[in-house]
């Protein structure tokens, strides 16, 4: 969480994302695909207790159809998220470019990045 902020304060650039979105020569279902199986890598940790605990609920009750709705519901709230990004991402970008919100988006970067930073401090207080 430290490293996000550094990263969000600009001290270092650790992520050089206008490398990342240049290199992007996959497209189509064949890109889709594989954003999909990267994106899976990197939810699994967050995803496999929830995934285990529905699962267990399911076990439990013997019913297939309240199993396919509960994964169903699971899959709605897992992925409606992604969906506002995904299509909210050019109105964002209208907002930041509008000189009338710069300084509002800077202030909320720095009010947000600082809570993040709390938050990693604190983490690593209790943690040592």
């Amino acid at each position: 969480m430290i490293l996000m902020v550094l990263q969000t304060f600009e001290v270092f650039t650790f992520i050089d994302f206008s490398k990342i979105q240049t290199k992007n020569t996959k497209k189509g279902y064949i890109g889709a695909l594989v954003a999909g199986i990267l994106g899976g890598i990197f939810a699994s940790p967050c995803s496999t207790p929830v995934l285990v605990a529905l699962l267990a609920i399911v076990s439990k009750s013997g019913n297939l159809l309240f199993g396919v709705f509960l994964l169903l519901l699971y899959s709605l709230g897992n992925s409606i998220l992604v969906i506002i990004c995904g299509t909210s991402i050019g109105t964002v970008r209208k907002i930041t470019q509008n000189p009338k919100y710069g300084k509002f988006s800077n202030v909320l970067k720095y009010i947000m990045g600082g809570i993040i930073l709390l938050l990693g401090l604190y983490m690593l207080y209790i943690g040592f």
